[in-house]
């Protein structure tokens, strides 16, 4: 194990990119802020919430009423440790070293820039990937499900349930694939139920859910789209604004869409399939656009003397990049690593609509 094999690479400027590197746009950070916590443990707790408790009016020289206290819930768990790997092989580098010795015009300079920071990117977006697809599986389900089909590390636990009550979990009274489906009858009565844990303000669905929402009769009735004799169907567009002014002025939650995030899972075979963020068909109700946090914890290696010797190492945030070689073969290796998990604080708070069901929610 030796230092890196790219003459361009030093400690220094591999945190100089990183510092510079934008990322792809995600929900995540808004949803889940970055939380720091120096225990490898995750811990959401549940204020308390709902009505507020009203003083009483009392005489003069008389002790003020002492009021209860609810007991504040706790879910806590171990955060999980996130890793993923690439090597830069002999051929990529003899085309690194071809391209080093040779003209270096702008077409060059950006090849060899390729092949000296293209595996930082990789190994930085793909822990940002995974995290964003346990953000909006939390946020979306109330739940993490980590398996086969979605994971390629060994976990001790496939589900972790986030604490969201299992009375705020709901089925749709009308599938969504019924006609008859009522979003304004389903908003009005998750606000009604959290009356009692602080009032919902915002919808959280997939576009996939909002297109056919559009498209029931119960919202373009609302609308006064008219019904072509012809055909039996409604004309006329239904865009985001439009539906939000209509839920506004029937003093309901207003919809926040969350677009497809372009994420792909690699599994063992290192065959790539599309992986689901956002569950279809879940609509989460929540008082606020913060969810909880991304708490993340220390990296071993970080302060490893020994491994920073042989390794260069920056950081981006909470993800670690160490950048290495190995002389048989020669190849270069670019390592990200994050210990993190999704929190969701005041879990009593969040209600989660399945419009797949109307009797079972997961």
């Amino acid at each position: 194990m030796e230092r890196s094999l790219l003459k361009e690479l030093t400690d220094k400027r591999l945190k100089a990119y990183l510092k510079k590197k934008e990322g792809v746009p995600r929900y995540w950070p808004t949803l889940f802020p970055l939380d720091y916590s120096d225990e490898l443990t995750w811990e959401a707790l549940a204020a308390e919430s709902g009505n507020t408790i009203v003083a009483d009016v009392i005489s003069y020289d008389s002790a003020a009423p002492e009021k209860g206290r609810k007991v504040i819930g706790k879910a806590s768990g171990e955060i999980a440790k996130m890793a993923v790997k690439r090597t830069m092989r002999e051929k990529d580098f003899l085309t690194y070293k071809r391209l080093s010795k040779g003209v270096q015009g702008d077409a060059e300079k950006q090849k060899i820039l390729h092949l000296v920071f293209g595996d930082v990117d990789f190994v930085v977006d793909a822990i940002d990937g995974r995290c964003e697809h346990l953000a909006l599986q939390a946020a979306s389900t109330g739940r993490i499900s980590l398996n086969a089909e979605n994971n390629n590390g060994i976990v001790t636990e496939t589900d972790v349930d986030l604490g969201i009550p299992k009375e705020n979990k709901l089925c749709a009274s009308k599938l969504l694939t019924n006609e008859d489906f009522d979003i304004f009858a389903e908003a009005k009565r998750v606000k009604t139920a959290s009356k009692k844990t602080g009032k919902v303000k915002y919808m959280f669905m997939d576009e996939a859910t909002f297109d056919a929402i559009a498209e029931t009769k119960k919202v373009k009735e609302a609308y006064g789209y008219l019904l072509t004799s012809t055909h039996g169907t409604y004309e006329g567009d239904l865009f985001l604004e439009d539906l939000n002014k209509l839920l506004t002025k029937k003093r309901l939650p207003t919809i926040i869409l969350i677009e497809d995030s372009d994420l792909s899972f690699e599994d063992e075979d290192h065959v790539r399939t599309e992986l689901e963020g956002w569950k279809p068909g879940y609509i989460t109700f929540a008082i606020d656009k913060k969810f909880g946090r991304m708490q993340h914890g220390p990296i071993a290696e970080e302060d490893a003397e020994s491994v920073k010797k042989y390794a260069i190492q920056a950081k981006k945030g909470h993800v670690l990049v160490t950048k290495w070689s190995d002389v048989d073969p020669v190849c270069e290796k670019t390592k990200g690593e994050a210990h993190c998990f999704t929190v969701i604080d005041n879990p009593g708070t969040f209600y989660i609509l399945n419009t797949n069901s109307t009797s079972k929610f997961i």
